[in-house]
């Protein structure tokens, strides 16, 4: 238990960090890797307007939301963290799950049945793998009104443009008559292709409201979720990651994406307690073995 004096020394963590740091260097590594939800105002913006979806009466034409964003901009981890706000629970007549939001990825390419299929596994129903895809849709709107399903999220979008025209359309004609009968709002996420794969359609274009995740500036605001994640990261020495030559250092490493960033905040404090440092420093992020996203590109093309 530490002292009076010593949690004043480390008063550059939260109270959960200091407490982590009575843990093993390998429990504190393990505690870093697992990392946590980091609120920001723009993942704020998007929960909350997946609240007003999901909390939408029902009505003829149900508002839906297109959430596009490059790699690694904190895409699916906004969506998971709706999602765990909003787990299924019992019918208190225990008669059945109510589960008001359903997750699923995308299929790889545009398959209507490959897609009822995961959406019915989503809700742990059982169902025939060899069954049509029209059984399958009939399924999945009987359990969305009995389950109570109000709002479904589609993530990795963008691979609904890898299939023939007439698959694509068949899928996007898929989307829309599930919304349209079963009266559901949908979320659909992907990269900045998810655009091609809803902007052929006009009806789908109409139907969903963009909202757009961007890459990070080396701004006020980039200091502060930087500041956040100092507080948060059980190392004994300040690292001071809002110093003007630390933002701009890791600002460089990760070209401004939320997940690289916060990777790198990672990689960099695991070879801090490693090494016996415990801080990171400008000296330390230009030694380190990280590849920045842009480079990684030019290795996958390289190969």
């Amino acid at each position: 238990m530490m002292s009076t004096e010593t949690i004043s020394a480390y008063a550059h963590l939260n109270d959960k960090a200091q407490e982590q740091l009575d843990l093993s260097d390998a429990e504190r590594i393990r505690a870093i890797q697992a990392g946590s939800w980091l609120p920001y105002d723009r993942a704020r913006q998007v929960i909350a307007r997946m609240e007003e979806l999901l909390d939408h009466p029902r009505i003829t034409r149900m508002p839906n939301m297109l959430l596009v964003g490059p790699s690694y901009s904190g895409k699916t981890s906004i969506l998971e963290r709706f999602v765990s706000t909003h787990q299924p629970d019992f019918d208190p007549t225990g008669e059945c799950t109510i589960c008001p939001v359903v997750m699923v990825e995308a299929p790889t390419k545009p398959d209507t049945s490959d897609f009822f299929s995961r959406i019915l596994q989503a809700l742990m129903a059982r169902y025939k793998p060899t069954a049509s895809a029209s059984e399958k849709y009939y399924q999945v709107k009987v359990l969305f009104e009995q389950m109570k399903v109000r709002l479904l999220i589609i993530d990795e979008i963008q691979h609904l443009i890898a299939g023939s025209l007439n698959r694509q359309r068949e899928f996007r004609n898929a989307i829309k008559s599930l919304g349209n009968e079963s009266k559901i709002s949908i979320v659909a996420a992907g990269i900045e292709d998810a655009f091609n794969a809803f902007n052929i359609d006009p009806q789908m274009s109409s139907r969903f409201t963009p909202e757009i995740l961007t890459k990070w500036r080396p701004d006020e605001a980039f200091g502060g979720l930087l500041a956040t994640l100092e507080r948060r990261t059980p190392l004994k020495q300040p690292s001071n990651l809002i110093a003007p030559e630390m933002v701009l250092k890791i600002h460089s490493l990760s070209e401004g994406m939320l997940g690289d960033f916060c990777d790198l905040i990672k990689t960099a404090a695991i070879d801090a307690i490693r090494t016996g440092e415990e801080r990171i420093t400008v000296s330390q992020l230009s030694k380190l073995d990280w590849t920045p996203p842009s480079k990684r590109r030019q290795y996958i093309r390289a190969i």
